[in-house]
């Protein structure tokens, strides 16, 4: 059931007047009627299943009905740490790691990133906005936060996660199944690198802070593959 997120703490049996924005999306993008359903998701993170009570070309009336008592966020709270890819390519990792579960995305400027922030605001707020969109989409609970940019040298110092990774296509022997499998860590942060991959130097510094290199196979993937193919591996062996 597709879903709204709003600023308001919501009760059951209530009457609920979106915002235009939100209004637009109700009647022009679902394209929604009297009497249709929806989700909406409250300020303090409670699911209300919801009808279309009334709309007209510009506003409309919400009533819940129901209270969703079983949550659909997984229990692994993982941030990525995602280097900047150019193009269309952060877009698309920031789309789908927020469909596969992720918590958290702290896009991350490495020595090898190719693209230049100059308006770091102006790309935060897209990437959130694209985030809200893949929440409602997937049937998120949450609206995972996107943070501004941050320096590769400033987010491996702030350890805030009980396990830390960062697959490398030269790291030899020790896997993410090694890692992360049988494991029941609650919190896991993912360093992935950018186009042309991480400098020996970063590895170094990220060794050095306790976070772990690890190997995902002979393959090669690209920067917009790699972050949501370990997210699926790590909610596949935490989660399944």
């Amino acid at each position: 059931m597709m879903r709204i997120f709003v600023k308001s703490v919501l009760t059951v049996n209530s009457n609920y007047i979106p915002s235009e924005e939100d209004c637009h999306y109700i009647l022009q993008v679902l394209r929604m009627r009297p009497g249709e359903e929806m989700d909406i998701v409250d300020a303090g993170g409670s699911v209300y299943h919801a009808r279309l009570k009334s709309a007209d070309r510009r506003s409309c009336i919400l009533n819940t009905y129901a209270k969703q008592e079983e949550s659909h966020e997984p229990q692994t709270h993982i941030t990525l740490y995602q280097s900047v890819s150019k193009g269309e390519r952060m877009d698309l990792t920031i789309q789908k790691a927020v469909e596969l579960g992720v918590s958290k995305i702290v896009p991350v400027i490495s020595e090898r990133c190719v693209v230049k922030l100059d308006g770091k605001q102006g790309k935060s707020d897209r990437w959130q906005k694209i985030a809200l969109e893949a929440a409602r989409q997937s049937g998120r609970d949450i609206v995972p936060v996107v943070t501004e940019p941050e320096e590769f040298s400033v987010v491996v110092r702030n350890p805030g996660e009980t396990l830390r990774i960062i697959p490398w296509e030269e790291a030899e022997g020790l896997t993410l199944k090694g890692v992360v499998g049988g494991r029941r860590s609650s919190n896991i942060g993912i360093f992935i690198g950018p186009e042309g991959g991480y400098s020996a130097a970063e590895i170094d510094i990220a060794r050095s802070c306790d976070i772990t290199p690890v190997t995902l196979g002979p393959r090669i993937l690209r920067t917009e593959t790699a972050g949501p193919a370990v997210l699926a591996m790590i909610m596949y062996e935490m989660e399944l």
